[in-house]
């Protein structure tokens, strides 16, 4: 019997998500290829097979987690018609699992660090791009829902994307803030407050 082909598409996934578990423990610098390689159950070569460096199964872990975490959200918003509930809803998604999760603020931190001192490295730059790019498009697409449904006063895409830009921005930085100062505020309430003045006075 001739062995089943093997999926490289899906091998290339599985690889990415047990590193991405290695990355969330150990942290980017300490983890070895040959861990990942025993998290995934494959041999160190294999590992090489699939991604040519440690930096390239690095940005691919990223890119799939944070795929992974726009598509939880999305399907949260399945089940919600109403445009403000669902944008509130996208949001608190995104604070609850950096609040849920004790591994989330530890891997941000570390993401971020990496960018920072990799800034020239087109692997992590457009890792980078494309990370923000896709928060930016799903709250882009929820504006524009509304806009349809008579929810939200915008005058046309170009201010629907830069509010998607500037709301993605704010998230990003008050939970490096929020991680930064040891908790020093509250997180959700600074969110929530944020939210009331976006919906009251940007898009009503």
């Amino acid at each position: 019997m001739s062995a089943k082909p093997v999926d490289k598409d899906q091998k290339r996934r599985d690889i990415a998500l047990a590193a991405m578990e290695v990355f969330s423990e150990l942290g980017f610098e300490s983890a070895s290829m040959s861990r990942v390689a025993e998290r995934a159950g494959v041999g160190k070569g294999t590992i090489y097979e699939y991604f040519p460096s440690k930096d390239e199964l690095i940005a691919s872990s990223i890119r799939l987690w944070m795929e992974q975490m726009i598509a939880e959200a999305e399907n949260t918003l399945e089940k919600i018609h109403e445009p403000e509930e669902r944008l509130r809803s996208y949001v608190q998604s995104f604070v609850d699992m950096f609040l849920l999760d004790e591994k989330m603020p530890r891997l941000i931190v570390s993401i971020f660090q990496i960018f920072m001192t990799n800034l020239h490295d087109t692997t992590y730059g457009d890792t980078l791009k494309t990370m923000f790019g896709n928060g930016v498009q799903s709250i882009e697409k929820i504006l524009l829902d509304g806009v349809k449904a008579g929810a939200f006063r915008i005058r046309d895409r170009a201010e629907a994307r830069r509010i998607a830009i500037n709301l993605t921005a704010f998230l990003d930085g008050i939970c490096l803030d929020y991680m930064a100062t040891g908790g020093l505020f509250d997180l959700r309430e600074q969110v929530d407050h944020y939210m009331k003045y976006l919906l009251e006075d940007s898009l009503k």
